[in-house]
């Protein structure tokens, strides 16, 4: 079985397109191997060549989501002076092209959610703010960044559940609202790393 041939890609993508078009309809738990090879016309032998188990499916498409999402809260930055306004809006436009990106599957998992995806999403964000700030400074590694951190972490993972979640809600809307939130903590966070050599 080759994983780069273009029918085990496209067998792939239909089975994740299934997957998370069930997911709209049914409780995660409730779906069956049946249904979904049904929905991706593929025999149910053609599934298990590709995943043991429907949680694998679901862990996989959790994981490139949440890939994506680490990738858009990853920052280059290496000096605390060049964070100024237009690098934060930078920031945050990243972020929301990257929730965007993803948006249709991150509505799907939220929609169904127990909090555990949500705790998952906040350990990612966690995990790339504190990266971030290790660039910037050694102050990154103390109890009172890891406290800012994983406030940070936990605000913004309910501000993109709580976005996702209200058909309200547009793109432009939920960058200008991120953004006039996260100005002044990245300004605060900025001011805290300072205070130590990197």
């Amino acid at each position: 079985m080759n994983k780069n041939d273009l029918r085990y890609r496209k067998t792939e993508t239909n089975l994740k397109q299934a997957y998370l078009s069930l997911l709209a309809e049914h409780d995660c738990h409730t779906i069956t191997v049946s249904q979904l090879c049904t929905l991706a016309q593929c025999a149910r032998n053609t599934f298990y060549q590709h995943y043991p188990d429907l949680e694998t499916l679901q862990d996989r498409i959790i994981g490139e989501v949440l890939d994506e999402i680490s990738g858009a809260f990853h920052t280059a930055e290496t000096d605390l002076a060049q964070i100024d306004a237009h690098r934060t809006r930078q920031y945050v436009e990243g972020i929301v092209a990257g929730v965007t990106n993803q948006q249709e599957t991150l509505q799907r998992l939220f929609s169904k959610d127990d909090g555990t995806f949500q705790k998952q999403l906040e350990g990612v964000i966690y995990a790339q703010v504190m990266a971030g700030d290790r660039q910037l400074s050694k102050a990154a590694d103390t109890p009172v960044n890891r406290l800012n951190a994983a406030y940070l972490a936990a605000a913004v993972a309910g501000f993109i559940a709580s976005w996702l979640r209200d058909p309200q809600v547009t793109t432009a809307m939920a960058e200008e609202a991120l953004l006039a939130i996260h100005q002044p903590t990245i300004k605060t966070s900025s001011a805290y790393l300072a205070t130590a050599p990197r």
